[in-house]
């Protein structure tokens, strides 16, 4: 005796396979599928009743001519119950005479299918295949010719490890020759054995020079804890102040002469202690945002002189834990600016502007200038550059913008440096004209003075930046003020003239 779970209800269409109701006993439950493509007219009681093995489960009226003969020993086949006999073959099949079409009665027991393979199937002389709808399916997704297994089970009946075993004798190229029984070409392999596909080959490519330095360095950089800190600046006067000063670049610096101003370089060589000009390869025609950024910072190391100093010793990769370390302060304000290496060979490098806050905005676009031509796409090796740039900076910078990039997470170099700051592309966001008495408005605090002139809004240009500190010997605090200190700066520009 066995209670049922139903899981379709008449008049409902079912495909081969559709599961139709769940079978419980004391010992065990399971699921038991349509063996045909067709609608559910009758079920035998409800979900609950108790049903004898072999009696009538439901009724199927099938599409087309008469099904093939389906039966299985439930109790076999799922160990419900050892105590029940073996049930004989049995199969209710009602012909509806107003449809024509045969209607199968399914029994307790799930089917188990009698194949006959077509001739067009296997060259082999046909013969019946025992195996389950369950087991059919398996062999389908497997892409195994059931007809071609022999069967381990109870009267040679077909069962899924044998499935299993046809699979891997297949891939291994083993004697039996599987194809797949499915109706889509797409789902049906070779009926041969399929050669595997040889795995791509690979590379053992060793690091350069100067990936190999660089490998080291970034080892030792993480022994440095890291305290990061963003914010935006706006640089719309900065902006403007660089296009200004880019159409007006003195003679001294400038790349491109004018036959004018070749005539004023020779009224003014009598008067200069050496050439009227910077050698070639100092000159430039267009001022970039990073001189401007560069001097900023400088006057900002005035007010934060912690950001003057260097650790010692630096950190290193065999030196986890420096005894007795100390800050250097340094009466110059040395920064360094990042150089990513355009050539094949790559590379990350930081050479130092020294004296900064003695420098001239001019004097550091042609220091800049003159690192550039040292940087050889076509070149294999490293660059080399003179040793007024060698050591390190108390800080450095570096301008990703360039690339695209809206914000990035710096790292700080192993050279005993206490920062690092990236700036990102610069982008146009819309502003309050005035800030403060928007944010009134916003509040909701009413006023007289208030007007709609506070929420004006134009186009202005703003930059992220992001500084990360050596959280060791700088607080969190300190690394912010530094920042804040400097976007002040940079959004009045005026005070880099003064300077």
């Amino acid at each position: 005796m066995f209670k049922q779970l139903w899981l379709v209800e008449p008049g409902a269409t079912i495909e081969e396979f559709d599961p139709l109701v769940e079978v419980m006993s004391d010992k065990a439950s399971v699921e038991i599928t349509s063996p045909f493509s067709g609608t559910v007219t009758s079920l035998a009681g409800k979900t609950g009743d108790m049903l004898k093995v072999g009696s009538t489960l439901c009724s199927i009226e099938v599409d087309g001519g008469e099904a093939e003969d389906t039966q299985e020993d439930l109790a076999a086949a799922v160990d419900l119950s050892k105590a029940t006999k073996e049930a004989p073959e049995s199969r209710t099949v009602k012909q509806s005479e107003q449809a024509h079409s045969p209607t199968v009665s399914p029994s307790l027991e799930p089917p188990l299918e009698r194949h006959t393979p077509s001739p067009k199937a296997s060259a082999q002389p046909a013969k019946e295949v025992l195996a389950t709808p369950g087991t059919r399916r398996f062999a389908m997704e497997k892409g195994v010719d059931i007809s071609t297994v022999t069967g381990t089970g109870r009267h040679g009946r077909v069962q899924k490890e044998d499935i299993l075993a046809a699979a891997a004798a297949a891939s291994t190229g083993g004697e039996s020759s599987v194809t797949s029984s499915a109706p889509s070409a797409s789902r049906a392999p070779s009926s041969g054995a399929t050669s595997s596909t040889p795995p791509p080959s690979t590379q053992n490519l060793p690091l350069s020079p100067i990936r190999r330095a660089m490998f080291r360095a970034m080892s030792a950089s993480l022994q440095i804890p890291h305290f990061a800190y963003s914010e935006t600046i706006d640089v719309t006067s900065l902006e403007r102040m660089r296009l200004a000063l880019s159409s007006d670049i003195p003679l001294r610096y400038r790349k491109t002469i004018k036959p004018a101003d070749e005539a004023t370089l020779a009224r003014l060589a009598p008067w200069q202690d050496g050439s009227a000009q910077v050698e070639q390869s100092k000159r430039f025609d267009r001022l970039t945002m990073l001189p401007f950024l560069l001097k900023g910072l400088s006057i900002a190391m005035h007010e934060h002189p912690l950001f003057t100093c260097s650790l010692s010793p630096a950190p290193s990769a065999s030196n986890a834990a420096t005894e007795d370390p100390s800050l250097v302060r340094r009466s110059s304000h040395d920064i360094s600016v990042a150089l990513s290496n355009p050539s094949p060979s790559g590379g990350l490098f930081t050479p130092v502007l020294r004296s900064v806050d003695s420098s001239s905005i001019f004097d550091l676009a042609s220091r800049l200038a003159h690192l550039q031509s040292f940087l050889d796409p076509t070149s294999s090796s490293a660059p080399k550059f003179p040793s007024e740039y060698s050591g390190a900076g108390t800080l450095t910078l570096s301008n990703i913008g360039v690339v695209g990039g809206k914000s990035t997470h710096p790292v700080v170099p192993p050279t005993g440096q206490l920062a690092i700051g990236a700036m990102g592309r610069m982008r146009v966001e819309p502003r309050f004209v005035d800030e403060k008495a928007a944010k009134k408005v916003a509040q909701g605090i009413d006023g007289e003075e208030l007007s709609l002139d506070a929420l004006r809004v134009e186009p202005r240009l703003v930059m992220d930046v992001t500084f990360s500190a050596d959280h060791r010997v700088v607080e969190g605090v300190e690394l912010a003020r530094l920042v804040e200190t400097w976007k002040r700066i940079i959004e009045q520009p005026s005070r880099l003239l003064s300077s």
